[in-house]
This record gives structure tokens, C-alpha cells and sequence, in this order.
């Protein structure tokens, strides 16, 4: 019955949505109030359809945006003054009838995503069966702990629940689950985790900000040279196209689409005030400007989108997998009173409502257990200024940010050392293999099978362990690279957080028009200083770099007569480099990308039919993990109001999975080797990690 009505309401959206389209007018001037009020938007389907594995329909995005500016001349002290409002409401009907009807067992079960396959213990003995691998149990007759078919066999959740999870980093003996629905995961301010489907399909996530469905709010006024924007926007600093330098004040939703729309439609709007001053001729600088701004909105990272979301991101997966590990693995394990029974077990293993356990348990701290999100208050407020100026035929723009990264790096806060094996450490927990039927393997009858851990801080570890002259940690600390204590292992894993942290940012950019050859020449770069990344020789993870960032590009309007005879293709071709400055590593531990990470990119459009058709397509290379993307697209415009577009997305890699350190978790790999696809692999696949969500898609827009 609830999906009955589910449905009747959809239905009933997606009617109104077909009044609004036939009844809009066309864009609108009316005055009100001595000023113009202008109001135009659209209305638009998007439908997407995955066409790599198994085909299906991943999104069906119904947007409907209006935007409105009630503006005036001369009005008071202005001479120029307006409001502007832009609303945006959506709703993706396929994301939530994916969810109200696929969440079954059977044939009918939700499918994996992109990064995953099905959930079982073929495919992840750990995640789904637990410590039965090492012990063959319960056919051995031993009650072993974890995994969270666990958590069915005892009665907690029903079998269905499990078609919620899929295995992602199948490509290497450490196969981790993600979950593929909205969960109620035990991870503090982690973005985007715990939304609901209705939330996502709305496009209402954490990355959003507040105020849905307002997208933007803001107030433009004038007086004299002076221009001030106050309030919910967009502040636009950069000149590249796909990827950004100088343009980092409004984070960037990655989730909703990867970086296959426009910027305006997938930057996060932040709550600002801008200030700019045209300068006009200052000695031999010409058509000067300097902008000021204060960004005081609360922080927003990045957009990686919900684990079930269509595009999430990789990296939004595993934040939904770790913070799986919190909530499912790091309780004490319990068993159903008739388990207890059955089995010999003491009553205190029992499950008991509201207590905290688990049966899927293995007892000790481990997984994501909170992101450390900034403080709302004045000293958290980022501020930046940029400097325009024309010297001779060339135009230059000098910014400096000082803001928060928006890029999670996780961080390690406790690691779980073997205290049997590992001396100068001291055990204040228990890793719990089986709660009963110790006898089985050399302890006494009817005792638990634990293994004696140390909760302890991971610097503070490894200088414990050398202190008593343990070889791996005074290793690890000789050459400054805890993975040599890590990879004997005898550390099972430990609780992390994501970390955030404020960072100077200075860029400069040049445009130069060459008339002899009619090529404009880009160059945009940026230099970070102390910017927070992942380095796996840390014994935390956590480190800093300076990181240089710079682009070359040239774009030009040619004609290919063989091709158009009537109009030009715009060409634009790019050239990315990310420079680490103090990186250090190898391919598979250290740094988890190269010190240089190349990109180029080749853009071109045309248009055919006297302008009412237009085709237009991008490649981009990513040199260090051999991956390329392919778009294609040809758009129709009807007439003014009415447009179609369609065409593919394709991503593909050219080498295998990428291999990195998992430090603290090598023990929990059915291989004991460090280097496996999780947790950095994908960062090591990079833009190739998405190479199986191959898509179609096909556009109809009303315009008014």
C-alpha cells in the first residue's frame, strides 16, 4: 500500500510538472514598485540511461528553475539596485522508483552500482560472514563473531536487508562493502550519509546548503565605481573549463553528475558578500578592478553524493563503507537468546534492546567515526581578494584565498595493536573471534576466543613497540614510514576521521588575443600552501604539501569547411598539471597520487541549420592513470522556447586497478599484502574509477 501511494504521488508530480511546461509564458518584464521586475527559467527532463554491464535507467531528473531580478535605476543612493532570486526544485523519478521497489530478494533486488557486485560471502567473506573464514565455523561447531549475515542468522535484520550493501573493491583480496541505501550509520557529521532517498532524488543533500529549493538569494548594488553582490551566489574567479584553479570559493558538487555539467549548475552557492572597485587606468595598467570577499556561509565540502546516488562519487562510497565498519563491526558482538541456548553461551552475550551490540560485532573501535566539520563562528570565515588589470595586449588576474579545504583526508585516531604479539603495549581491549567453544582451538572450555588489543593513538604506538625493540616499528621509524610497522601485520585496523583545514591560496591567470593567428592564449595557475593530503608513511595519514596547480590553453574559432561551410567550430584545447611539492612514496604507499598529476583536454562545438543545431564533444587524458572520457552531444532548438539533447558519456582506462596501501588494515586482506584497491586504489585509478557508468542521455527543455 505504501508504494501504492508512493507512486500516486509521483504521478501527480510529474502532471503538475506537465501543466507548469504548457501554461509558462515567455520571459517577462513587468514594473512593480518604480523598478523592472524579470522573470525567466526552465523546465526540463533529463533521463539517463547506464550502458556499460548491465543496462538500465539511473536517473530521471525532473528540474524546474525560475529566476527572477527586480531591478532599479537610480534609486536613492544607488545607481543601480536589484534583487535576485533563483529557484531550483527537482526530483529524479527513477532514483526513488529504484528504491521503493528493488530494496527485495530475488529477482527483483536493487542492483549494484557502478563500483559494486553483489553482496555475499563469495564475494566478501569478511563483511559478510566474519571470522567464519578463519574458522570454518558454525559447520566447526565454533559460535565465531562478525560479518552481517550475523546480524540475520540471530534475528536482527531480515535477508532482504542485505541486498542494501554492495562489494566494491572487488579487484583485490580486500573486497569491501558500501552501503546502497540510506542508512543510519554511527558516523558524526558525515556528509551526505544518512539522507533519505526522497533527499537525494531532490537533489536536497548536505552539499546543497540551506534554503532548498533556493538556489541563489543575493542583492547587486551600484554606486558610482563601486559594486557590491550580498548574499547566496556563485563568485566565479577561475578561466579554465573542467577543472578548476583559481575558482575555489564555491565548493563543487561532484555527485550529482561528475564534472559533465556546467560549473553554474553544479558549484555549491555560498552565503557572501563581494565588493569590486573599478580602478580605470592606473600608470600603464589599464581597466583595473579589484574584488574583495568575505565568505561567510558555515563550511561545505565538497559533494560526493550518497553512497546509492547514481554518481556518487567513489570516495563518497567509501565514506558510507567506513562508516558502515563504526556502526556494524566496532560493537560488542551478541547472539539471539536461542543461539545462547543452543550453543553453551553465557547470558551476558545475549542481545539486549538498546544496548549497543551487535551480532555482526568483532568488539574493537574501528571504521569512520566522525567528520570534523568547522565551527560556525567569525574566526572560520574564509576572505580573498582579486586584482583585474590589462597590461599592453595582455589581461592578468592576481587573487589570494585564505578558506577551508573542501577535499575530505582521512585520518587515523586510534589503531588496534595486537597486544599478544606486539611488546611496549599494553591491552585495554579485546578483538572477539567467538563468544563460546574456546576449547576448539587450545583454550579452556566454554571461554571466548579473543585476541588482547591495545586502543592506542598510532605515533604514539609504533614509539611504544621501538621503545621495547620491536624490529618492524624501529623500522618504521628509522625510515620515517609507518608502513613497515603496519605491513607486519599485527595492527587490525582503527578508527579514522575525516579532517578539514584552512589554507592560503594564491593564483594568477593571463589571457592574451593573438590577431595574426586568432588564437586566444589561457594561462591560469594557483599555489597552496600547507594543503592537507594523505600519505600513507604517516602513521596517522595525514600530512601537508605545498601544491602548485597551473593550465595552458588555447582557444580558437576555425573553420572546417569540409565539415560546416557556414560556421565556425570553436576549439579549445588544455593542459592541466598538479604539482606536490614535497611528495614523497612510491606507485603503491606514500602520497596517494603522483607528485604530477597531467590532464589535457580538447573541446569543440559548431552549430548547423541557421544556429538551431548544435553539435559539440570533449576528451580528456589523464596521463598517470591512462584514462580518457569521452562526451558527445547534439542539441536541437526548436524554436525559442523548446530544445532536445542527447548524446553519451564514456569513460575508460587503460591499465589495471590501481594498488595502494591500506596500512592498518592489511591484516582484515585474505592475501596479507599492503597493496590492494581499497582504501586509495581509486584515487590511484583516478577519473578511471568511474569507467564502468557509461552513460546515454536524452534532454527536453520548455525555456521561458
Amino acid at each position: 500500500m505504501r508504494q501504492k501511494k508512493c507512486s500516486v504521488k509521483l504521478t501527480m508530480a510529474a502532471a503538475i510538472l506537465g501543466v507548469l511546461a504548457f501554461d509558462a509564458q515567455a520571459r517577462t518584464t513587468l514594473e512593480l514598485g518604480g523598478g523592472d521586475l524579470i522573470t525567466e527559467g526552465f523546465l526540463r527532463n533529463e533521463t539517463r540511461w547506464r550502458i556499460e554491464g548491465e543496462e538500465h535507467m539511473t536517473q530521471s531528473i525532473n528540474r524546474f528553475q525560475l529566476e527572477t531580478a527586480w531591478k532599479f535605476e537610480e534609486k536613492g543612493i544607488f545607481d543601480e539596485l536589484s534583487f535576485v532570486t533563483i529557484l531550483r526544485p527537482e526530483y529524479d523519478v527513477a532514483h526513488m522508483n529504484d528504491n521503493l521497489t528493488n530494496h527485495r530478494v530475488g529477482k527483483d533486488a536493487r542492483k549494484p552500482s557502478y563500483l559494486g557486485i553483489d553482496f555475499n560471502y563469495g564475494n566478501d567473506p569478511i563483511g559478510y560472514g566474519g571470522f567464519d573464514i578463519l574458522f570454518g565455523a558454525p559447520e566447526a561447531g565454533l559460535l565465531s563473531t562478525g560479518g552481517l549475515y550475523k546480524n540475520v542468522m540471530q534475528g536482527a535484520w531480515s535477508e532482504s536487508t542485505l541486498t542494501e550493501f554492495e562489494v566494491i573493491a572487488h579487484g583485490s583480496p580486500f573486497p569491501i562493502i558500501a552501503p546502497l541505501s540510506t542508512r543510519n550509520l554511527n558516523c558524526k557529521d558525515c556528509q551526505d550519509v544518512d539522507i533519505s532517498h526522497s533527499e537525494i532524488a531532490m537533489a536536497n543533500t548536505d552539499a546543497s546548503g540551506a534554503l532548498y529549493p533556493i538556489r541563489e538569494l543575493y542583492t547587486d548594488a551600484v554606486i558610482g565605481d563601486w559594486w557590491l553582490r550580498l548574499g547566496k551566489q556563485q563568485i566565479v574567479w577561475g578561466k579554465t573549463d573542467f577543472f578548476r584553479l583559481q575558482d575555489i570559493i564555491n565548493p563543487i558538487d561532484f555527485g550529482q553528475h561528475f564534472f559533465f555539467d556546467q560549473f553554474e549548475d553544479i558549484r555549491i552557492p555560498q552565503w557572501a558578500a563581494a565588493l569590486q572597485y573599478k580602478g580605470g587606468s592606473i600608470g600603464p595598467l589599464n581597466d583595473t578592478a579589484l574584488q574583495l570577499v568575505w565568505n561567510f556561509d558555515e563550511f561545505r565540502a565538497a559533494g560526493l553524493g550518497n553512497p546509492s546516488a547514481a554518481w556518487a562519487h567513489p570516495f563518497g562510497k567509501e565514506i558510507g563503507t567506513f562508516a558502515a565498519f563504526n556502526t556494524y563491526f566496532s560493537p560488542e558482538p551478541c547472539v539471539s537468546a536461542a543461539t545462547a541456548e543452543a550453543n553453551g553461551a553465557d547470558s551476558s552475550a545475549v542481545c539486549q534492546e538498546g544496548d549497543g551490540r551487535l551480532p555482526s560485532g568483532f568488539g574493537i573501535p574501528v571504521g569512520l567515526a566522525e567528520t570534523h566539520i568547522p565551527d560556525h563562528d567569525l574566526d572560520n570565515t574564509e576572505i580573498g581578494g582579486r586584482f583585474e588589470f590589462r597590461l599592453f595586449d595582455f589581461r592578468f588576474a592576481l587573487s589570494h584565498y585564505y578558506g577551508w579545504t573542501d577535499l575530505p583526508v582521512f585520518r587515523f585516531d586510534s589503531v588496534n595493536v595486537n597486544a599478544a604479539t606486539v611488546p611496549g603495549v599494553t591491552a585495554n581491549d579485546s578483538l572477539i573471534l567467538g563468544l563460546t567453544d574456546g576449547a576448539l582451538v587450545g583454550l579452556p572450555e566454554g571461554s571466548n576466543i579473543e585476541n588482547p588489543i591495545a586502543v592506542m593513538n598510532p605515533d604514539e604506538a609504533i614509539k611504544a613497540a621501538a621503545a621495547a625493540g620491536y624490529a618492524p616499528a624501529l623500522d618504521a621509524l628509522e625510515h620515517d614510514n609507518a608502513r613497515l610497522f603496519y605491513d607486519d601485520l599485527q595492527v587490525f585496523g582503527g578508527l579514522t576521521s575525516i579532517i578539514y583545514d584552512q589554507v592560503h591560496t594564491t593564483g594568477l591567470s593571463a589571457d592574451y588575443f593573438d590577431d595574426w593567428s586568432g588564437i586566444v592564449f589561457r594561462v591560469e595557475s594557483s599555489y597552496t600552501f600547507d594543503e592537507p593530503v594523505n600519505n600513507t608513511y604517516k602513521a596517522n595519514w595525514a600530512d601537508e604539501s605545498d601544491v602548485v596547480r597551473y593550465s595552458l590553453g588555447l582557444d580558437r574559432p576555425t573553420f572546417l569547411r569540409w565539415l560546416n561551410t557556414d560556421r565556425t567550430f570553436f576549439l579549445s584545447l588544455q593542459y592541466f598539471d598538479t604539482w606536490y611539492l614535497d611528495h614523497e612514496g612510491s606507485k603503491t604507499d606514500g602520497y596517494i597520487i603522483d607528485d604530477h598529476n597531467r590532464i589535457y583536454t580538447f573541446y569543440w562545438e559548431t552549430f548547423y541549420n541557421r544556429d538551431r543545431v548544435k553539435p559539440s564533444g570533449f576528451f580528456v587524458w589523464e596521463d598517470n592513470s591512462d584514462t580518457w572520457v569521452v562526451g558527445a552531444n547534439i542539441t536541437w532548438f526548436i524554436d525559442n522556447h523548446w530544445s532536445v539533447k542527447t548524446g553519451v558519456h564514456l569513460i575508460g582506462r587503460d591499465k589495471d586497478p590501481g594498488l595502494f596501501d591500506v596500512g592498518p588494515f592489511s591484516s582484515f586482506t585474505l592475501d596479507g599484502n599492503y597493496a590492494q584497491q581499497a582504501v586509495f586504489g581509486y584515487a590511484r585509478e583516478g577519473i578511471g574509477a568511474l569507467k564502468d557508468n557509461d552513460e546515454a542521455f536524452f534532454q527536453i527543455q520548455y525555456q521561458f
